[in-house]
């Protein structure tokens, strides 16, 4: 073998790990808006989405649900929030408003998405989400406070089983 020859392979090689890597890059992009339909099909990882109908439900006095609220923050968002109220009793198709309360603490301005989440996951498709900041990208000035609102209601459909659910909401920076 000559070293033309081998350098002729040594290229094609490199060609070929090159399209390898950018064909990797490619399908991990991919994977993101695949991993959210997914979860919005089966409903694993507790996503909500928007429920854009006006929910008329028969409030279901008889049964009473624990319904907690945690906030968290992306690492590296600069952002105090916190839920008004820990935890509410409710009534499922009862119309529940919870607010938050967001504060910029950098001196920059700062864009911000949230994404809810319900646990136990199994529940997720009778939570409906019916007003909520983390449908749109929240814009913050340097030091800037924001009251926020999300609106939920809970399906009476809802096995009897459940006393329990938590609406997690997380708040990542989207300005970079």
């Amino acid at each position: 073998m000559t070293s033309d020859d081998l350098e002729q392979k040594n290229k094609k090689t490199v060609r070929s790990l090159l399209l390898l890597v950018l064909v990797m890059f490619l399908f991990a992009v991919a994977l993101i808006p695949l991993y959210d339909i997914l979860c919005e099909i089966t409903g694993i990882n507790g996503k909500t989405r928007q429920e854009s109908a006006v929910l008329d439900y028969k409030i279901d006095t008889q049964r009473e649900i624990s319904f907690e609220f945690i906030t968290s923050i992306g690492a590296g968002t600069g952002l105090a929030f916190k839920a008004d109220n820990y935890q509410l009793k409710v009534h499922p198709g009862e119309v529940i408003k919870m607010q938050y309360t967001a504060t910029n603490k950098t001196d920059k301005r700062m864009l911000a998405k949230a994404n809810p989440s319900v646990t136990p996951g199994p529940a997720v498709g009778y939570v409906k989400n019916t007003k909520c900041f983390c449908f749109d990208t929240q814009v913050f000035e340097a030091g800037e406070t924001k009251h926020l609102e999300v609106q939920l209601v809970i399906d009476p459909a809802l096995p009897e089983h459940y006393k329990r659910l938590t609406f997690g909401l997380t708040f990542y920076d989207t300005t970079n």
